[in-house]
């Protein structure tokens, strides 16, 4: 880099730096991300714009650090269609889907004749294609191990149902904008793609996204039911963590749709299960893939889901005689059960379950009453 670029870098950041301290917050010459028009860079929140932002004060306090990434774009690089358009839409998803443990928090936005300012929730560990690529070096083999596949998995998929419930398509999902928080938990990003509907009838028309996450029927330049696009992509993103490859290899537009009519090569042992459920997702039908909810009772994902209920077994009598909580935990959080006696030898078997990111779920397994007595028969 030459002298003279140098010092406008530096120029720029320090203006950066300025604009942020006057808005409450520490920016650090440290960038953990780029985009097409942005710059993500690390950042401290204050004391007092803590106090002065409910969401901020939320989150932060309990990850007991006041870290953010603060996303910038230049109003003046970007073209006007996404200062116009894209710009407004990705601040709205991520205002809509506030509130997820699996999807990354907007806490703050300002701007500046010349940027705009997103204050977000910082996921310190990278994203899931370096997790994926650095798991797989480790191990000597591509790809993650279904295990862990598995759970992160899920989280991804909570993470699209929360918004598909919003209103919220993502139109590109892939790899690199999932990222692992210091826990390694799941945080979907980047909603610069992002639109909101209220009809699934009508379908959409922007070619976006990633070639290789792509629906065919995008590629196509095909009218698309936005839902039904990222099922395709989660298919592509479940192929790629567990065998640390895409499933095609192709750059042109053209020949990839001609590649994907074709049956799917699974080149790393990969369980039926899994590759059935991969196969389910990558339908060239949009409305024949395998819907979100279908997804979560399909039959690979179940080890994940009832893994937990497996180590809840226990007799009725170590429960039913007085109030008795019994606790767990484990790699996926932690759980409780709990008896609450109302009366002699009846109750309810309460299951609380909070997972490593503090959500917490209060669900009834068993509700014991006494036999009914039946009249006698005249």
């Amino acid at each position: 880099m030459s002298g003279s670029k140098t010092k406008e870098v530096r120029k720029s950041l320090q203006e950066k730096a300025v604009e942020c301290q006057e808005n409450g917050y520490l920016l650090t010459a440290k960038k953990i991300g780029t985009g097409a028009f942005s710059k993500v860079y690390l950042g401290y929140a204050t004391p007092d714009k803590i106090c002065q932002n409910y969401r901020l004060a939320k989150d932060l306090r309990s990850k007991n650090h006041s870290m953010v990434a603060i996303k910038i774009i230049s109003i003046h690089e970007a073209p006007p269609e996404y200062s116009r358009k894209f710009l407004p839409r990705e601040i709205y998803a991520l205002n809509a889907t506030y509130k997820h443990p699996s999807v990354i928090q907007l806490y703050d936005m300002f701007r500046s004749p010349k940027r705009v300012y997103l204050v977000l929730e910082l996921a310190s560990q990278g994203d899931l294609l370096e997790h994926v690529n650095a798991v797989s070096r480790a191990k000597g083999s591509p790809g993650l191990n279904e295990e862990e596949a598995r759970g992160l998995f899920k989280q991804i998929v909570s993470a699209v149902t929360h918004c598909h419930r919003n209103h919220i398509v993502h139109r590109d999902l892939k790899c690199e904008n999932i990222l692992l928080d210091a826990q390694g938990y799941v945080k979907l990003t980047d909603f610069g793609f992002a639109n909101n509907y209220t009809d699934k009838s009508v379908l959409m028309n922007t070619f976006c996204g990633s070639v290789a996450y792509t629906a065919p029927e995008i590629l196509l330049a095909q009218t698309y039911n936005g839902e039904q696009a990222d099922l395709w992509s989660l298919g592509v993103i479940l192929y790629a963590m567990v065998t640390g490859k895409l499933p095609y290899h192709e750059r042109h537009p053209r020949k990839l749709v001609q590649l994907m009519r074709k049956d799917l090569p699974f080149n790393q042992p990969v369980s039926p299960g899994c590759q059935d459920l991969i196969r389910k997702l990558l339908q060239w039908k949009p409305s024949a893939r395998l819907g979100l909810s279908q997804i979560c009772i399909h039959h690979w994902m179940a080890p994940a889901r009832s893994s937990v209920f497996h180590t809840l077994r226990t007799s009725r009598s170590d429960i039913t005689d007085k109030n008795r909580v019994q606790e767990k935990k484990g790699s996926q959080g932690s759980w409780s059960l709990s008896w609450q006696a109302t009366g002699a030898r009846q109750g309810t078997l309460w299951m609380g379950c909070q997972s490593i990111a503090g959500h917490t779920n209060r669900h009834v397994l068993y509700t014991l009453t006494p036999k009914p007595v039946l009249p006698e028969a005249n």
